[in-house]
């Protein structure tokens, strides 16, 4: 916020006031009248009124350079929109191949996507969970914390058994449909292959395609386990990437190269606000001069 004026240079013509009422004389007309040195005389010197022409003169300058508060909004230009979808079906819940740690692969997996949300600050993000159907978790939104805690509160079963995969990307496009975000993201995390739903693999991938939505595909679990082919096909059409896990270590390092391949670059603009305040020295410079005029009519009739 600062305070400026738009028009500064109309501060001179206050300064040719000044220097003309040094410089310049002032003239009177002169009146004979015979016997006046008989009457008495009454010098005032009355400094009200000059403090009142000096201030409405001053003030009615202050008006003309037009004073004004700029403040500037910064406006964050969208940079991504990303979704996590997360496989949420019964084979999820079984321990990863991994005997460092002992965790399942439903809970591992809530962990990394909670803490891939906290770290994409400057982002539109949300979680689409899907067993036998799919499901927001979370809309797109800022508000990351909340989204953390969405997602590690998910619950075993919440979805169902299955995997509606398809359906889930489906689900994704009508979130990021006529999002103005520079680029549009799926990161799709699943265990299996898609065993029910209701939105073939051709219409999902058409509607991604429509979309520009970019996919990075996770398989998580050993060899066989997931469908590697439809995996790599969907970020393949996209020009996402696919990546397999079958360790909680691996997974770590996939969804750490997945934040630094898509590093948020929001583009900032200013706009700027103006605040015009030049009514306030023209009413005071009208309430002068008012004062003033009434002060030299009194003063004339006194006379």
């Amino acid at each position: 916020m600062m305070f400026t004026f738009e028009y500064p240079y109309l501060f001179l013509g206050l300064l040719v006031f000044i220097v003309c009422a040094f410089t310049c004389k002032e003239k009177h007309s002169t009146i004979y009248m015979p016997h006046l040195l008989s009457l008495p005389l009454h010098v005032k010197t009355n400094h009200l009124h000059a403090i009142l022409k000096w201030l409405g003169i001053s003030m009615l300058f202050t008006a003309l350079a037009s004073p004004v508060i700029q403040s500037k909004e910064e406006q964050l230009r969208l940079s991504h929109s990303i979704l996590l979808l997360l496989d949420v079906s019964e084979s999820m819940h079984k321990e990863m191949f991994d005997r460092t740690m002992m965790k399942s692969k439903f809970v591992l997996s809530k962990e990394l996507a909670a803490s891939f949300i906290e770290k994409r600050k400057m982002d539109n993000i949300g979680v689409i969970v899907f067993g036998d159907f799919a499901y927001v978790a979370t809309p797109l939104t800022y508000d990351y914390e909340s989204a953390s805690m969405i997602v590690q509160n998910l619950e075993e079963g919440i979805a169902g058994k299955k995997t509606a995969m398809y359906d889930a990307l489906f689900l994704a496009t009508r979130l990021l449909q006529n999002n103005s975000a520079k680029e549009k993201v799926v990161v799709l995390l699943t265990d299996g292959f898609n065993t029910t739903g209701n939105i073939p693999l051709d219409a999902a991938l058409r509607a991604l395609e429509s979309e520009k939505i970019k996919v990075y595909a996770i398989g998580i679990g050993r060899e066989g386990e997931f469908d590697e082919g439809v995996l790599s096909l969907l970020a393949q059409k996209s020009g996402g990437a696919f990546f397999k896990a079958n360790n909680a270590k691996t997974l770590e390092e996939i969804y750490t190269k997945i934040d630094a391949m898509e590093q948020s670059l929001q583009h900032s603009s200013g706009k700027y606000h103006y605040q015009y305040l030049y009514m306030y020295p023209l009413l005071i410079a009208f309430l002068a001069l008012l004062g003033y005029g009434k002060l030299a009519f009194r003063q004339n009739v006194c006379n």
